[in-house]
């Protein structure tokens, strides 16, 4: 309890180790369980909001022990909080990499060491902290432990004047000793040298070092948000490209090729067309049409026009077959297969992949697992961009 307590201290300390392992907790933790619940904003708003202000106290006793100005944390934690907004309402893998920005600033922050307000001061640090919340009970575990550890010294029973005298001795050489290592120790912290202080200032002193990190950010920035802007769109497309699709996916029979067949974990297949145009195959209820919807005669089921995704422009179908089974006489059919045009195939695999969920002809799909599903296959992967 006096743990968790320390974790939203206003008036502590944070030294090093515990500024570093905090952040690295918050992020591996953010990453983990926004993944877990793609899809799903409400949930991922949740957790941001929890994790915002451990993140954001920590940062501010870091900036504390290290007598840095405060504001500074205001800084790293809005950063931190718009590339957070930012991965959890785009659903794109390739946002995470994002975070390597915040983490920087906190790399950069972690260089900075600990400063007491007078030289003499020594600040007490238990698991890290220093501060008004009693943590003297992790204190007496390590202190209890030590004690055990101890060399305890030998007596002789049969004289106590020998024994008496043997007692001064080794006292006045413990206090020999002890005052050696106090005077080594206290020469040796006077010509320490830190690392974490070299680092910074040769990033800061660098002109070269500035603009490698510079450059590297540009490129980083560029790679993540250059897909969103270049990825095809279907509603997009011009209606004579449509229509040519149409006659483009059928052979001289007017049927289908369905090659390639994927299961997906949400009990619907993918197939593919020799023209390279994706089919999604499941079944569902039983209707007494073969034909739902298609786009050459714009009749049919609205509700099987487009595939639309929890996020995202939605994705026009060139038509809904619902079949049967081959081996019975009813005129029911359950198995519906909607195609897409070939223009599509890549837009509606990288939907696919990274989008949570997803309708059509009233039926919802979740595509949780999706992206593991395509990345191993060798004929959908080559659409999947990280």
């Amino acid at each position: 309890m006096q743990f968790l307590k320390s974790l939203f201290c206003l008036q502590g300390l944070d030294n090093r180790p515990r500024f570093f392992a905090i952040c690295s907790a918050v992020y591996l933790i953010f990453i983990m369980l926004i993944s877990a619940f793609t899809g799903n904003t409400l949930i991922s708003l949740l957790i941001l909001l929890l994790l915002i202000p451990i993140l954001s106290l920590t940062s501010l006793r870091r900036l504390k022990d290290a007598k840095l100005n405060q504001k500074l944390a205001l800084v790293l934690n809005s950063l931190f909080s718009i590339i957070a907004l930012v991965i959890i309402f785009s659903e794109q893998t390739s946002s995470y990499y994002l975070l390597i920005i915040p983490m920087f600033c906190i790399g950069v922050l972690l260089t900075y060491p600990s400063v007491s307000k007078e030289n003499s001061v020594h600040k007490h640090y238990i698991l890290g902290y220093s501060g008004p919340v009693d943590m003297t009970e992790y204190q007496q575990m390590t202190h209890q432990s030590s004690q055990v550890k101890g060399r305890i010294e030998p007596t002789l029973a049969g004289n106590n004047s020998i024994g008496a005298s043997s007692d001064n001795l080794c006292r006045v050489d413990q206090n020999v000793w002890q005052s050696h290592e106090t005077t080594t120790a206290n020469e040796q912290s006077e010509h320490k040298i830190d690392l974490g202080e070299i680092i910074r200032l040769r990033l800061l002193n660098n002109r070269k070092s500035q603009i490698f990190i510079t450059i590297t950010l540009i490129i980083l920035l560029t790679s993540v948000f250059s897909p969103w802007f270049m990825s095809p769109s279907s509603s997009e497309e011009p209606a004579e490209s449509t229509q040519e699709a149409v006659k483009l996916i059928t052979n001289s029979q007017g049927k289908l090729e369905r090659n390639h067949p994927l299961s997906m974990p949400d009990n619907f297949t993918l197939l593919l067309s020799q023209h390279q145009g994706i089919t999604i195959n499941w079944q569902a209820d039983e209707v007494n049409t073969s034909l739902l919807w298609s786009q050459s005669s714009a009749k049919g089921d609205n509700s099987c026009q487009v595939i639309n995704f929890n996020k995202g422009k939605p994705i026009r179908t060139l038509m809904v077959e619902v079949e049967g089974d081959l081996s019975e006489e009813s005129k029911l059919y359950n198995n519906y297969f909607a195609s897409f045009s070939p223009l599509d195939s890549k837009a509606l695999i990288q939907s696919l992949a990274f989008r949570g969920s997803f309708s059509l002809c009233g039926y919802d799909f979740s595509l949780k697992g999706s992206q593991a599903a395509l990345g191993q296959n060798k004929h959908y992967a080559e659409w999947v961009e990280y």
